[in-house]
């Protein structure tokens, strides 16, 4: 386990936790899980996990999150990951470091798919806790919502989603799917699938097959059974519930997804809420009572969707990253003000999660939550940020979501512990917690007070609810009773009315009811012997021994032969040969050694690369040996020819970069510099006769490239972002080497644009070049379409407009080979050397046809491909009209 010094003693608790997890979570599948190497990250305050090979190593993200199941969260964490490494061993553990890591990954990866291993592992969180996700109906709520109203979907769409419509999400398809197996051939189908896959893993459609092999059912038909049963469990379910039919606010057909989140009624009796829109990038908006909504402010990037008004003014978190390391991340509080229509940003580095107002918006309450994991809540100035006071968590529980009373002095907030959730109010005057809601075995979520009462959701009756805690008689009310999920109660203490969110088909909307006119049922909540606090540690079977972890003498790490360099950005960068491969465990440090063979020259090429990145800038150092081929020209009696010519070169490339990334609300900066040389030793000419002629060495050539990125967040459905500036500049020369001269200057440019209609984009790019000596016929700019079938002209310039937009949403299935998500389509014109005394015409334009989909059902990588129809605007072209073809693909 390798950890922050400051994190010490919860790495001494999870290390105990995971040693008497290591034999249970690995159980059900007869293998005990292989020594890894676990990384706790503690500086990001995004909270997650994951397990990888090429390197084989696990991540553990810390930091609580602000919504979760009733427990605590590194013993999730540690059930869950540790079943996906159970799973590694059991698949593929005979391949190991330090050649066959990468393999053993492709073979995993494509054998399984990604709902069962994930639905495996929630399967498992759940059964060896007390929660877990699998216990959660607010989880699985979308899935129920489509199954009882109709909503069902393909095997495919489940699986891979849609954007047009709510599907569950493979973690929640491969719960249910995964549950349902067990429930009919009992725990051990999950092995007997694993080993008899692992037994062939280059069966075409393994997963699939060995299914069937023990069931009788292929992957799309079992999805069908168990969508047939869980309908029938769910419908009865609602006929038992009985539940009430509430009017939802605002009213519109159902379309693409939409949710008003956590809505709070004004003075004047509009409605402020967080507006979640696939066709947009979230906004807090405010609604008035016809359901006409005003935008008040775009936000950013949010760890969970929160806010929290109180008098004229909102407050809100959002995540921001380090300019410079991705893994260090951090939570700050904004501020704006409804009457100035003003916004600042009230902290900076922070750790700040869910911040809520006090009735006269002086004050904020935030969770905070340290390095090392300790919580508190802390109050802060409004107007400065400042924090006022500190109020530490007792026995270390894990806080949520708190909000203050109507005077300012209580703050309600749910605690979280191995024991359960809880609810807890701090006294601000006398610093003192005390609990109102002992333990439950419930996910308790947003309280806030409602005159004397406190208001919350839970699932007592196995549907997401609101209820009400009446502390002076020690007994809970349910509220409401609805279809799918009532959530984010909201008490108007003008109206005597609760505004809460209730799900529906295709999102959360709006309803509201009056308090204290009626409830569903009422009961007493299960109660411990005392109020006392428990403490959330682990119990120390053993203090572990640690010891410094040393970087450089862990920097190698060789763990795979691979067939590329290991770069997918980009297909046009993949190279194929033979290679091996180093990555350390801190992710600093790569070492590549490679061969490649060139079947064009019938050359080989030997590489050795090197990349550090720990410290502010990146450093990279490659050295290749490789062959090259040319020409000469020959004037012999009065007749030119051309000889060929080969030669081997060993050329060493320094290059170092400053990477830097900023944020403001909904906006991204991207900016950098990085500068690069290198140096080339030639040998080897095939003909002595052109030595005196040959340059045998090119010494240090200079390469600098600044650039400067602006662009807005895209919604889900935005083709590209609505406005959006880039910026770059690169100047190459030889000021070392006076054998060798020539310059090259370039500038790139990027406009983007709204288009005509939502999620349409217009890109207007100049691309300018100034080039003279060796760097005469290079390009180093974006060349007009089909330029390679062109008649080859000097390119000084270029001027390039892309009009883009979605034509539709199919959500095709073409049998297993591929599932279609959009169609899109464009318009392009490119124009070349744009100057005076030049026609303002396209040299190029056309047309372009595109979509995004998944192929042979594999979850990722997300495949763009498409076709542009090119129309050569010039004389004689070589052909008039003509086709290219791409494909992309991203992660």
């Amino acid at each position: 386990m390798i950890y922050p010094a400051v994190f010490e003693n919860g790495a001494q608790q999870l290390a105990s936790e995971l040693e008497a997890l290591r034999e249970r979570v690995s159980e059900t599948l007869r293998k005990k899980p292989r020594k890894i190497s676990i990384i706790l990250q503690n500086q990001t305050v995004e909270s997650n996990g994951n397990v990888q090979l090429a390197p084989r190593r696990s991540e553990f993200y810390t930091t609580p999150p602000q919504q979760s199941d009733f427990q605590d969260w590194l013993n999730n964490l540690a059930i869950h990951e540790l079943r996906h490494v159970v799973q590694f061993d059991k698949l593929t553990g005979y391949l190991r470091a330090p050649f066959f890591e990468q393999l053993a990954l492709a073979i995993y990866g494509a054998n399984l798919p990604s709902w069962f291993f994930e639905g495996d592992a929630v399967v498992t969180e759940t059964k060896l806790s007390n929660a877990g996700r699998g216990r959660l109906p607010s989880w699985e709520m979308p899935f129920r919502t489509n199954l009882i109203s109709g909503a069902t979907y393909s095997y495919q769409k489940d699986y891979l989603g849609s954007l047009k419509n709510v599907t569950p999400g493979f973690y929640e398809l491969g719960y249910f799917l995964t549950l349902q197996l067990e429930k009919e051939y009992g725990p051990a189908i999950v092995d007997s699938l694993m080993t008899r896959m692992a037994k062939l893993p280059i069966r075409p459609y393994n997963f699939s097959n060995s299914l069937k092999k023990f069931t009788g059912y292929n992957t799309r038909q079992w999805h069908e059974k168990t969508q047939g049963e869980l309908t029938l469990k769910w419908e009865q379910q609602l006929a038992e519930n009985a539940p009430v039919d509430y009017s939802v606010f605002p009213r519109k057909d159902v379309g693409k997804p939409m949710s008003w989140l956590l809505p709070r009624a004004l003075p004047d009796g509009r409605i402020i809420a967080l507006h979640q829109n696939v066709q947009r990038v979230p906004a807090i908006v405010i609604l008035d009572t016809a359901g006409w909504q005003r935008e008040v402010v775009k936000t950013g990037r949010q760890a969970e969707p929160h806010f929290s008004y109180a008098a004229g003014k909102v407050v809100w978190d959002e995540i921001r990253r380090d300019s410079r390391y991705g893994k260090r991340t951090y939570n700050v509080i904004n501020c704006y003000d409804l009457e100035t229509q003003s916004y600042k940003q009230l902290t900076r580095k922070s750790r700040y999660f869910s911040p809520a107002l006090n009735p006269d918006a002086k004050q904020v309450v935030t969770v905070a939550v340290s390095e090392d994991n300790t919580m508190s809540l802390v109050l802060l100035n409004t107007e400065t940020g400042h924090a006022i006071a500190r109020f530490p968590s007792p026995g270390n529980i894990q806080l949520q979501t708190p909000a203050f009373d109507e005077t300012g002095t209580k703050v309600v907030v749910t605690g979280i512990s191995r024991q359960g959730a809880a609810l807890m109010e701090l006294d601000i005057s006398s610093a003192t917690y005390r609990m109102v809601l002992n333990w439950q075995a419930q996910q308790l979520e947003r309280p806030s007070y409602a005159n004397d009462r406190i208001i919350f959701k839970a699932h007592y009756n196995g549907i997401d609810n609101l209820y009400a805690l009446d502390t002076s008689a020690n007994t809970i009310y349910q509220l409401t009773n609805v279809r799918f999920g009532a959530f984010n109660p909201s008490f108007d203490a003008r109206n005597n009315q609760v505004w809460f969110n209730n799900y529906q088909l295709d999102g959360y909307r709006i309803s509201r009811l009056q308090s204290g006119t009626s409830y569903h049922s009422h009961f007493k909540p299960p109660q411990r012997p005392e109020d006392v606090f428990a403490n959330n540690d682990t119990i120390q079977a053993e203090k572990w021994a640690s010891t410094p972890y040393k970087g450089l003498k862990n920097i190698i790490n060789f763990h795979s032969l691979s067939v590329d360099n290991d770069n997918f950005d980009n297909l046009d960068d993949i190279k194929p040969g033979v290679y091996w491969l180093s990555d350390d465990l801190l992710n600093t440090t790569q070492l590549r050694l490679g061969y490649i063979y060139d079947g064009d020259i019938r050359s080989s090429e030997y590489l050795a690369s090197v990349t550090y990145q720990r410290f502010f800038p990146k450093f990279s150092l490659e050295h290749s040996n490789r062959g090259q081929v040319g020409a000469a020209r020959v004037t012999s009696n009065g007749q030119e020819n051309i000889v060929g010519l080969r030669w081997r070169e060993n050329v060493t490339t320094l290059t170092m970069d400053i990477p830097l990334v900023f944020y403001r609300l909904n906006h991204v900066v991207t900016t950098g510099f990085s500068t690069a040389t290198s140096y080339t030793q030639r040998y080897g000419l095939s003909d002595p006769q052109f030595q005196s002629r040959f340059i045998d060495r090119i010494q240090f050539p200079m390469h600098y490239q600044l650039y400067f990125n602006h662009n807005a967040r895209q919604g889900t459905l935005d083709l590209a972002p609505r406005w959006g500036q880039q910026f770059s500049v690169t100047y190459r020369h030889f000021p070392f080497d006076s054998r060798i001269s020539g310059e090259l200057l370039s500038f790139r440019t990027a406009f983007y644009f709204p288009g005509l209609w939502r999620n349409h984009s217009l890109l207007a790019r100049f691309n300018y070049q100034l080039r003279n000596g060796t760097y005469q016929m290079a390009n180093d700019i974006p060349l007009v379409s089909g330029y390679d079938q062109l008649h080859p002209l000097p390119v000084d310039n270029t001027l390039l407009f892309n009009y883009r937009f979605p034509i539709a949403y199919p959500d095709w299935s073409i049998g297993p080979l591929a599932y279609i998500k959009r169609f899109k389509g464009g318009f392009f014109a490119d124009f070349q050397n744009v100057r005076a005394g030049n026609t303002f015409q396209p040299r190029t334009f056309g047309i372009e046809f595109r979509s995004d989909m998944n192929l042979l059902r594999y979850y990722l990588p997300n495949f763009d491909i498409g076709v542009k129809l090119i129309y050569a605007n010039e004389t004689n072209p070589r052909q008039r009209i003509f086709a290219t073809y791409s494909i992309g693909y991203s992660y």
